[in-house]
């Protein structure tokens, strides 16, 4: 129940490795790229901070849902996402970044005179301008970083308490209760101030939605593969076949309320055939049109048959292999809503494209596992902790 997490020089080599790589890919890009295809390089560096910061956020969602939902089944694997949340502040710093350095290259709307000559920006002022921008960053963000290093620390804290004392538990609650507000208008709010305003004449009311499903099934498919490895090394001993069934039950469910927000918002746009609606639809069709279909198989078609019998859902083997297929699918997904509106017809999958992630994943994975050698694996005070053990389905 004591058991620690040893972050071995081994697993420390390879994330420094990757960071490597991707630093390398990241200093490439910039030399081999000029004038306006430097876009490119901006372009790929929002896609990967945007991406990898939403999976740090999405895992401090799900501790703060299961705490509101009074849930005990994820307690014995807990340390996991809460480990993969404190990657969020860092990846925080590197998006904020990224925006002040690629803001010129990035947004249409940053530019003077595109809001002086085009009427449907100039109304769009008031919301759009680099000031308002930075400060809801700041506010959103910023309050939910807080949120997120509050819920584990207060989660250390309470083993420190004696056995049956629930008071850090309540806290938590006080906690997740103000983050889950302030995530809920930030999922829709940071959609359409990073990704939707790259297409500043097209909006969707379901954007922010759309946004949320993919990188929150894909946050549920990383906590699924650091809690199989780390089942695999011997650790994390009372999490059983039950525990991993029901990670299988959420990546099959929202991979399939993905696929629902998907269609709704495409249908609709459909539909109504409205010009400016349909541009949006129109270049990533004709211009990415394997892309299109792909995320479509690989965020539903793929999941739906490999997850669809119970078996299934309680193979190692099965489940590292869906959530490897999601984790692909939805990073496609990102670039789609990225690539076509900064670089256009310039696209591609080169060295920068594959080795840019690299750096991302290193930096995430030296954070996760040193956050998950700090503490015991398994909150032994956790007042839930008895029903998580006796998980069954």
């Amino acid at each position: 129940m004591n058991e620690t997490f040893n972050f071995t020089s081994r697993l420390k080599t390879i994330s420094i490795v990757l960071m490597l790589i991707g630093a390398a890919a990241l200093a490439g890009g910039f030399v081999v790229y000029s004038g306006d295809e430097i876009n490119r390089v901006w372009a790929n560096l929002l896609l990967d901070s945007v991406f990898f910061m939403g999976i740090g956020m999405g895992a401090a969602f799900f501790i703060a849902a299961v705490y509101l939902a009074w849930g005990g089944f994820s307690v014995v694997f807990k340390r996991v996402p809460e480990a993969i949340s404190q990657w969020m502040p860092v990846s925080a710093i590197i998006l904020l970044l990224v925006l002040i350095a690629g803001h010129g290259n990035l947004y249409h709307w940053t530019h003077h005179d595109a809001m002086e000559h085009d009427p449907i920006l100039k109304g769009k002022q008031p919301y759009l301008n680099l000031p308002f921008f930075f400060v809801r960053f700041a506010f959103f963000v910023g309050a939910l970083v807080i949120c997120t290093i509050l819920l584990r620390k207060t989660s250390l804290k309470e083993d420190t308490m004696a056995a049956g004392d629930t008071s850090m538990y309540k806290r938590s609650l006080v906690i997740a209760s103000v983050f889950i507000p302030f995530f809920a208008v930030y999922i829709l709010v940071t959609a359409w101030d990073w990704l939707m305003s790259l297409d500043p004449h097209w909006y969707s009311t379901m954007y922010g939605w759309y946004s949320f499903a993919s990188f929150w099934v894909t946050s549920i498919a990383v906590i699924t593969l650091f809690t199989i490895y780390l089942k695999k090394q011997g650790y994390l001993k009372e999490v059983n076949v039950n525990h991993l069934h029901n990670l299988g039950i959420m990546m099959f469910a929202f991979s399939i309320f993905w696929t629902y927000v998907t269609f709704c918002q495409f249908m609709l746009i459909w539909y109504a055939n409205i010009p400016e609606e349909t541009i949006y639809f129109q270049h990533r069709y004709g211009h990415y049109k394997p892309l299109f279909y792909g995320i479509f198989v690989l965020n539903f078609v793929l999941p739906f048959l490999l997850l669809m019998s119970r078996d299934a859902k309680r193979s190692m083997s099965r489940l590292v292999l869906v959530a490897c297929i999601i984790i692909v699918g939805h990073f496609i997904d990102f670039y789609l809503m990225i690539m076509p509106a900064t670089v256009g017809d310039n696209n591609g999958f080169g060295f920068l494209e594959i080795g840019l992630p690299c750096l991302f994943i290193g930096m995430m994975l030296y954070v996760v596992f040193s956050s998950l050698a700090k503490a015991p694996l398994v909150p032994k005070n956790h007042p839930f902790l008895q029903e998580s053990i006796n998980n069954s389905l």
